[in-house]
């Protein structure tokens, strides 16, 4: 069967096959069900509607997941709490409990020689940004319009998902700074859109793979399930966009 990402996919593949091979760099993105999640897809021209990074400092634990978002999603060890804005979680809780919001995961590796400086850049990346604000729709709206169709930066007082990856991205040295953070869309990171990024050499993404995620997690999210994945503002009955 063919997948709404363009790549050919026959079953789903459990996490616990995929985790071991997670490094810091890979990526999750999101397909969520819900309308806002659809008219994100929709008008960033293709199936996602939010992503996240995997980090990994040591690959005999499990890896957490770097993402910007609305609500506190799973516990954030170095806060001791799960907070909106710029976080910090267990991977598996976080893919297990967006799930449970209705978007199904898929994995993407960053194929790139890792250099030595990733550990330490990444950390400064953290750092910097824990708990960066989400800000609302209306801005993250105005933000990405400002970036992609005027190359310019909105800053980063306030980030969203795509546009923190693509700031960690270009503070790892995997990304040259062509383009600004807010110019990214989740959709930026398609298997589709990625091969136009402006990579630094040698570096890309790999197949989306489907994640099959197993049964439980950690629960419900800190905030309120209706700002799931643009945050505050967002009109409380979304009509469905128009199909394709």
């Amino acid at each position: 069967m063919t997948s709404d990402t363009g790549t050919v996919v026959s079953v789903s593949v459990a996490w616990a096959e995929l985790e071991g091979a997670m490094q810091t760099g890979d990526l999750l993105v999101f397909a969520g069900s819900e309308a806002l999640s659809r008219w994100i897809e929709l008008l960033t021209g293709g199936p996602f509607s939010h992503v996240a990074m995997i980090y990994r400092p040591d690959p005999a634990e499990p890896p957490p997941l770097w993402q910007e978002a609305p609500v506190g999603v799973v516990v954030d060890p170095r806060v001791g709490k799960a907070h909106p804005g710029a976080q910090l979680g267990d991977a598996l809780g976080a893919a297990q409990t967006i799930f449970g919001l209705g978007d199904v995961a898929w994995y993407v590796p960053l194929v790139w020689q890792r250099p030595a400086s990733l550990p330490a850049s990444m950390e400064q990346v953290i750092s910097t940004y824990e708990q960066r604000p989400f800000g609302t729709v209306l801005e993250m709206a105005l933000d990405y319009a400002v970036g992609r169709l005027y190359g310019q930066s909105s800053g980063d007082t306030v980030l969203y998902c795509a546009a923190l990856v693509a700031t960690t991205y270009m503070a790892v040295g995997a990304l040259r700074r062509t383009h600004p953070a807010n110019w990214y869309s989740p959709n930026s990171f398609s298997l589709a859109q990625s091969a136009e990024l402006p990579w630094t050499s040698g570096a890309g993404l790999g197949t989306p793979v489907q994640v099959a995620l197993p049964p439980g997690g950690p629960g419900g999210i800190t905030g309120s399930r209706g700002d799931w994945p643009c945050g505050p503002l967002a009109p409380a009955a979304l009509s469905d966009p128009p199909s394709s």
